[in-house]
């Protein structure tokens, strides 16, 4: 009778044991599973935001070829702020509007540094402009 006691206590052990694990494993492969599931979510959800960004950014007037290179890259800092501001208007996102606000007062302070230059016109026209389409976007 001990020995049949003994061994009912041993195979109950080894099945709680075995159980154990096994739940350990179903945890840890949920868990991979999880966490890969979230990955993907992530990525998903990266792409797309580039990809409104992009339309965005195409939706907004296309920045003058300039002569200057200098002149040019002010043109393409400002084509990309206002792209930023329209894109963080339509998404309801002040924060992100506010900075893509303070980024074109910033340039436009500092397109004075080129009223030298001869086309220096075609970029302050460019800002107004750009300036007038992002008062659309926020009406």
């Amino acid at each position: 009778m001990k020995k049949l006691f003994l061994f009912a206590v041993a195979a109950g052990l080894v099945s709680v044991t075995s159980c154990k694990k096994e739940t350990k494993e179903v945890e840890t492969v949920v868990n991979d599973a999880a966490a890969t599931e979230a990955e993907q979510l992530g990525d998903n959800i990266a792409d797309k935001a580039s990809e409104v960004y992009e339309d965005v950014k195409a939706a907004v007037t296309d920045a003058p070829s300039i002569e200057n290179p200098q002149l040019q890259e002010w043109v393409n800092k400002l084509h990309d702020a206002a792209a930023k501001a329209k894109a963080a208007s339509y998404a309801g996102d002040q924060t992100a509007l506010n900075e893509a606000v303070a980024e074109m007062t910033s340039l436009n302070e500092s397109l004075s540094n080129f009223s030298s230059d001869p086309e220096y016109a075609k970029a302050e026209a460019y800002y107004k402009e750009i300036q007038a389409e992002l008062e659309q976007t926020q009406m």
